[in-house]
């Protein structure tokens, strides 16, 4: 009879460890929450479910998830820019590649920025760093609609708008530490 209430304190222990622990694990409602806050609903939950990490970690986990994917593709696409506008011998195209190094100069750095924000448990300067971060991708976009466009770096740049997209919602909903 003295185990009984032994199991229910253990029992009652280990359901409310597990709801602390979980409480800002992604769940497919977050996902759900989080996605349609976003300009892209449909690639924020394709983007959600392609990384199982994801689905065990907390929302500044995802935050930073989201920045660190972010900042690989800016850094492919930067080299991709820098060897498409030295080799291109169309002025219109040159021109418009060149803007493109010049808008995705500083994303890198604002990602880096934005993840030290992050770790510091400031979102508002964090949001501040992506947002900047996410513009040279969305002018260099503008740029090539009026050139013959390479393809990835078109959908690259797309990528990392909607994955920037997805990245402000989250640090919208962390408190501040600061």
């Amino acid at each position: 009879m003295a185990t009984y209430p032994k199991k229910n304190v253990f029992l009652s222990s280990l359901m409310f460890l597990l709801l602390i622990g979980s409480s800002y694990a992604i769940t497919a409602l977050d996902g759900n929450a989080i996605c349609g806050k976003t300009l892209n609903p449909s690639f924020c939950l394709k983007f959600m479910k392609s990384n199982p990490k994801i689905s065990s970690a907390d929302l500044p986990a995802v935050a930073k998830i989201t920045i660190d994917s972010a900042q690989e593709t800016a850094s492919k696409t930067f080299k991709k820019i820098q060897s498409i506008a030295q080799k291109t011998t169309d002025p219109k195209s040159k021109e418009a590649y060149s803007s493109c190094l010049d808008y995705y100069g500083s994303v890198v750095g604002n990602f880096d920025k934005a993840k030290k924000y992050l770790a510091a448990g400031d979102p508002v300067s964090a949001n501040i760093m992506v947002s900047a971060a996410m513009d040279g991708p969305d002018s260099c976009i503008y740029e090539l609609k009026n050139v013959k466009a390479d393809p990835s770096v078109v959908k690259n740049s797309e990528y990392i708008v909607n994955v920037c997209g997805i990245t402000l919602v989250i640090v919208n909903m962390l408190p501040s530490r600061t």
